[in-house]
């Protein structure tokens, strides 16, 4: 990797948890998408080899950190979600955006469930949670981010 990919991966990263950090109202809490899955999806898919599973453990730490959550629980989810993702990049690359956009949202939604049952593991007062509106969402936006990165890595010469 050269040094304008490097500070891409940054920037989008930096982006990406600019993102899923944001404010929003209570009613529009649960349509938030899962900015940093798709930055994820995104760099598994197109640099397999590079961005292993050795990316889990530093992001999922820090979207441990910024959720709140329970230590180790994104680390458990980003490392299911970039396992499965190393077994279908070069099915996922033959896609068209509507099968793409399926893929991601059964993956976003084991996310959510892995997430759900973490939490249920350790708490006896559970409290309701929507499982399907991120991955809606995120489902959603992966084609518009998926676009946008592509025209950045095309005009950077990346690809």
């Amino acid at each position: 990797m050269n040094i304008r990919a490097v500070i891409l991966v940054a920037v989008g990263l930096f982006l990406a948890f600019v993102l899923e950090h944001l404010p929003m109202p209570d009613i529009l809490l649960w349509l938030q998408p899962a900015w940093v899955l798709l930055l994820v999806t995104l760099l598994v898919m197109h640099a397999p080899h590079t961005f292993g599973l050795w990316l889990a453990i530093p992001l999922g730490l820090m979207l441990d950190v910024e959720h709140n959550s329970l230590l180790g629980m994104h680390v458990l989810t980003l490392a299911v979600h970039i396992f499965v993702l190393q077994l279908l990049y070069r099915r996922m690359a033959m896609f068209n955006f509507l099968q793409q956009t399926a893929v991601v949202f059964l993956l976003v939604v084991l996310q959510q469930l892995l997430s759900y049952w973490a939490v249920a593991l350790v708490s006896e007062n559970m409290v309701p949670v929507s499982l399907w509106t991120p991955a809606l969402t995120s489902a959603l936006v992966w084609p518009w981010v998926y676009a946008l990165t592509h025209m950045a890595l095309a005009r950077l010469h990346l690809s």
